[in-house]
């Protein structure tokens, strides 16, 4: 690995919270050298050997991107004083240090550490003799501490995190054991942790390993297939076949249950925070759904709304009204077109009539609408005009993922409308009703078909499957969307009821089969005949696909859409393996609510800056919301030119492109065809290989293991071992 020696000139840049710097390094060869990268505690006037590799940079030219870094013991005079008079060290300044220097020379720092008593006579006091040789020792033990910490394989950034979690014991209390930063640090998981037990002698069969491979199990279903529980002969599975370990697992698990890591109910098993999640919101549920029924029957006000609105509402809508404004949980439930948000925009209305004809502004301290995504949020506040948040906006996400609004802070709200229903998890929607008042009105909507939520268990279908609270499912199409052939494939594929013959071009849907190789040239067509009628690459144009890797993934398609499309490559950032240039259409991957944006949203890179450090930034617009990104942010956005079905979810789109392939068929499941068809409004485009979506609708997903769904079905099921605090609150 190339190499870089010198001593560090000055720190340009210095990013506290990751410790990322930007320096310059007098360097051995006579030069100075930009070096940049994750670094702990680095000393102006010592000098370091740097590994990494150099790096152009189309503005400020060569620099040296460092991934290792070990401090030389070849200490000048000049570099030593700087040392020593820095912020390392209190109380010595320039001329105490050069003087140190002077009488004991280059091996000062080492000969004072040593002996004290050979720096008396200069001017210090006992006291200060003594704090800097404490100084001094701290100094060097936090740089044998990066060392080891290094040489187990974790980068700078996450070196840091470990030194100031477990402090100078860090490396004693992971060669204790390592598996316990699992549960302490962040980005760190089972399989890092395992790398690390090998290179320290921890045997395959370990009890340690064992347990922490249990608990990497339950996440690892939790966020890969949806389960929320498991049972022993599945766990015993997984570990045997992950693992390569024939052992009977059943001691270790009742230790994890004795150790609280682990709960069992029944046959299930699972972990504390998804038990506790589930047991809760089974609990303010039903607690919700007991106060009393206020009956809303007045069919006059209904036939007021149909004058007003110039719509006539079917029986199954008016149903759905009046149903939602006489129980304290109704569910909506219907595919596209049936008219949600035609019932939604009358639900609103009607309670305005209920409420004594208030003004309309009135009704946005009663009436609470909210969505999972920012864009399904945005999209229903267009359509009814009328507010619409985020669920995370709603309950006052901060920084520090806690919420303003929770089981001690309720919502003031008297009705809450929570749209997009199929993409809530178990622990948003524990949070969510945690934060419901007792008395308030909940109305549930959502595509019961669509793809289940990203995150653990399926609380819409567990709540219709509960029977407990009034369903009305909407199955009539409307005659606005009657003439769809988008809506007509949907239905088709919702059914299973496919065939080749349903796959023709006609009216909005259009279809064209190709090679795999000529797939992004028809794409690229289709996407220059769209902006050439005026369509926007932005707002109206999406391209959906299921993989993010391979050359048909959404990572390379993205790449080549870029290259064609955006021409603005005066100014870039480079950060790993992406590249952004003005212009750019971009995502975001994950919430940021004191910037105002959220996981999904989509934006524009309106330009690349540079601040007072000389680091670029990149500065993205979301619908006017300026938002700087720096280097170090770029892990939260990507590209979005193609994206995820499941980043889709909650959107809509003039215009969607799907290319499908056999390739993509161990992802392919009915909901996800589904979901990405019914996010096409205008245009639904299907090129490649189309035969492939008539088996992939006949592949359903599999069924989720939920507790919800246990504990809404069985009420007195109950955990005799294992208390919640929960349990004792509302």
């Amino acid at each position: 690995m190339p190499k870089v020696e010198g001593t560090l000139k000055n720190i340009v840049y210095h990013n506290k919270e990751n410790n990322y710097q930007i320096i310059r390094l007098d360097s051995t060869e006579e030069k100075i050298v930009t070096v940049v990268g994750y670094f702990n505690e680095l000393s102006k006037g010592l000098s370091y050997c740097f590994e990494g590799e150099y790096v152009y940079h189309k503005k400020f030219g060569m620099q040296f991107n460092a991934l290792n870094v070990n401090r030389l013991d070849n200490d000048n005079i000049e570099g030593l004083v700087i040392y020593l008079s820095s912020n390392n060290f209190s109380g010595i300044g320039p001329k105490t240090a050069r003087k140190i220097v002077e009488k004991l020379g280059v091996n000062c720092l080492e000969m004072i550490i040593k002996d004290p008593k050979s720096i008396e006579g200069l001017g210090l006091s006992n006291i200060r003799i003594l704090k800097l040789r404490s100084e001094l020792i701290e100094n060097k033990n936090q740089e044998k501490l990066s060392v080891s910490l290094l040489g187990f394989g974790f980068s700078h950034k996450l070196t840091s995190k470990i030194i100031d979690k477990y402090g100078s014991l860090a490396v004693e209390k992971i060669k204790e054991d390592p598996y316990r930063i699992i549960y302490d640090i962040d980005q760190i998981g089972f399989i890092k942790a395992d790398e690390i037990a090998k290179k320290i002698g921890i045997k395959p069969n370990d009890k340690r390993r064992i347990k922490a491979a249990i608990i990497y199990t339950f996440e690892n279903r939790m966020y890969k297939s949806g389960d929320t529980y498991l049972t022993k002969q599945q766990i015993s599975y997984y570990i045997k076949n992950n693992l390569k370990i024939n052992q009977n697992i059943d001691d270790i698990i009742e230790e994890l249950i004795t150790e609280s890591l682990v709960v069992k109910n029944d046959d299930k098993y699972t972990i504390q925070n998804a038990y506790y999640s589930a047991k809760r919101l089974a609990n303010k549920l039903r607690l919700l759904n007991q106060f009393e029924k206020n009956v809303n029957n007045n069919m006059d006000y209904i036939n007021v709304l149909e004058l007003k609105k110039g719509i006539t509402y079917t029986e199954i809508q008016k149903e759905a009204i009046l149903t939602s404004l006489s129980n304290p949980i109704t569910i909506i439930t219907g595919g596209p077109g049936t008219g949600k948000t035609t019932i939604i925009d009358g639900i609103i209305d009607f309670y305005r009539y209920i409420s004594g004809n208030i003004e309309r502004h009135e009704l946005y301290e009663k009436i609470l609408i909210m969505a999972p995504t920012g864009r399904a949020s945005k999209r229903l506040q267009e359509v009814l005009d009328f507010p619409a948040k985020t669920i995370h906006s709603s309950l006052g996400f901060n920084y520090d993922g806690s919420f303003k609004h929770n089981e001690f802070s309720k919502l003031k709200q008297e009705l809450i409308i929570i749209d997009e229903a199929s993409m809530i998890d178990i622990f948003l929607a524990t949070k969510l009703f945690d934060a419901i008042e007792k008395k308030s009105k909940v109305i549930i909507v959502g595509d019961s078909d669509q793809l289940r939520s990203v995150g653990p268990g399926q609380f819409l279908d567990d709540c219709i499957k509960s029977k407990l609270f009034p369903v009305v499912k909407l199955i009539q199409i409307h005659r606005q969307a009657r003439d769809s052939r988008i809506i007509k494939l949907s239905q088709k594929v919702n059914s299973m009821n496919i065939s080749l013959k349903d796959l023709n071009s006609e009216e909005d849907l259009f279809i064209y089969k190709c090679k795999r190789n000529m797939i992004f040239e028809v794409i690229l067509n289709q996407i220059d005949d769209a902006l050439k009628k005026g369509y926007s690459i932005y707002k109206d144009i999406q391209v959906l696909i299921p993989i993010y890797k391979g050359n048909l993934g959404i990572d390379n398609f993205n790449f080549l859409i870029q290259e064609k499309l955006n021409k603005n490559n005066s100014q870039v950032l480079i950060w790993k393996e992406k590249k952004f240039y003005k212009g750019d259409k971009v995502i975001q991957l994950i919430n940021e609510p004191n910037l105002g944006i959220m996981n999904g949203d989509i934006g524009t890179v309106h330009k690349i800056i540079r601040n007072d450090s000389e680091e670029y930034q990149l500065v993205v617009s979301y619908d006017g919301n300026e938002v700087v990104y720096n280097k170090n942010d770029l892990d939260q956005i990507t590209l979005a030119y193609a994206i995820s079905v499941h980043k889709s979810q909650g959107s809509e789109y003039k215009i969607v492109i799907m290319p499908l392939v056999k390739t993509y068929s161990h992802m392919l499941k009915k909901e996800l065809i589904y979901t990405g068809i019914t996010r096409a409004k205008n245009v639904l485009l299907i090129i490649g290989e189309p035969e492939t979506l008539i088996k992939a609708s006949n592949n359903k997903s599999t069924q989720r293991q939920t507790l919800l769904s246990f504990f809404l079905k069985n009420k007195n099921q109950e955990n005799k071992k294992t208390m919640s605090p929960y349990d004792f609150l509302d």
